[in-house]
């Protein structure tokens, strides 16, 4: 079977649930509903409204989207389905954090109303909320979903937070690779991305060449033409647009997931050497990365431009 041909759904959750529901705190009362909350009654918060969460019908499925979450800067994000597993892309969501340092005794930490971020051919749609979490262990979120028909519903996680990755992250220098650029293929950029219309400036300088011109940089690792999200092709678009705003000021270099371009499967799809020394396996990533060459920023798989764009003011 070929590595493209796996249902997009199936491909884009492998790997990226951290830890489902369970135990108590997860669990579901014998009618369906949510066992309630130690932590009950909630705040207001930021005006929202509340799901009864004893209504809950408990055929909401929530996944983690993140590949993994850490101390420091995050993007806490989900993907819903419904219970004949479609997607959810029209409700208003509101994330409710709780400490699970003590499972049986769930310490409600903060609640915010979710972005919704969908991609532009309508596939998928996730919702998400950038945040900072200050200790490592155990967390869970409480999704209330409110749909545009007035109906609701409600479904608990739980997650893990690392106290380190073993990939690059924020607060971390980044590390000197020696990337291919246009000069090394006699300017054939088809030997260096799968992008329909490449973009010449990504390819002129490498990412060690980069770290060294006192100049901030965006950094993309991605594969548009390969891509198993289908979000790498949009990364690339996005970067694009950054050039166009941010050119004179950035360093930008792009980076392909796979070796072998333009035919990866005959190089038995060998990953990029880049890809590990960031401690990859996934796609897309992009990383900013300031003048010192410390990490700043780093977002994977479906984004905004203007999520990237507010840690480059």
């Amino acid at each position: 079977m070929s590595r493209h041909s796996l249902g997009v759904r199936w491909v884009w959750l492998a790997g990226v649930l951290l830890l489902a529901a369970c135990g108590g705190w997860g669990a579901q009362a014998e009618d369906g509903g949510l066992i309630p909350a130690q932590a009950r009654p909630l705040a207001a918060g930021d005006g929202h409204e509340h799901v009864d969460t004893t209504q809950a019908t408990g055929q909401l499925e929530a996944v983690v989207v993140p590949t993994e979450l850490v101390l420091g800067l995050n993007r806490f994000a989900v993907g819903l389905f419904d219970a004949e597993g479609r997607m959810v892309h029209e409700a208003e969501v509101v994330f409710h954090y709780f400490d699970l340092s003590d499972v049986d005794n769930p310490a409600l930490e903060s609640e915010v109303t979710a972005v919704s971020i969908r991609d532009d051919a309508g596939f998928t749609t996730i919702f998400a909320h950038e945040r900072r979490f200050d200790r490592a262990g155990t967390w869970g979120a409480e999704i209330q979903v409110r749909f545009p028909d007035g109906s609701a519903d409600a479904q608990r996680i739980a997650f893990e937070v690392l106290a380190e990755s073993n990939s690059i992250t924020p607060g971390e220098k980044a590390p000197a690779v020696t990337t291919p650029i246009a000069a090394d293929v006699n300017g054939d950029l088809s030997l260096l991305t799968s992008a329909p219309e490449p973009n010449p400036a990504f390819y002129e300088i490498t990412l060690t060449e980069a770290l060294g011109n006192g100049r901030p940089i965006v950094f993309l690792l991605a594969t548009p033409a390969f891509c198993q999200t289908r979000f790498c092709g949009p990364a690339y678009e996005i970067m694009n647009e950054l050039y166009a705003e941010y050119g004179d000021e950035y360093n930008f270099v792009h980076v392909e997931v796979f070796t072998g371009l333009p035919d990866p499967a005959a190089n038995d799809w060998q990953q990029a050497p880049t890809m590990s020394v960031y401690g990859l396996s996934t796609e897309p990533w992009l990383y900013l990365i300031d003048a010192a060459g410390v990490t700043q920023y780093r977002i994977e798989g479906l984004f905004t431009k203007e999520e990237v764009a507010r840690h480059m003011e």
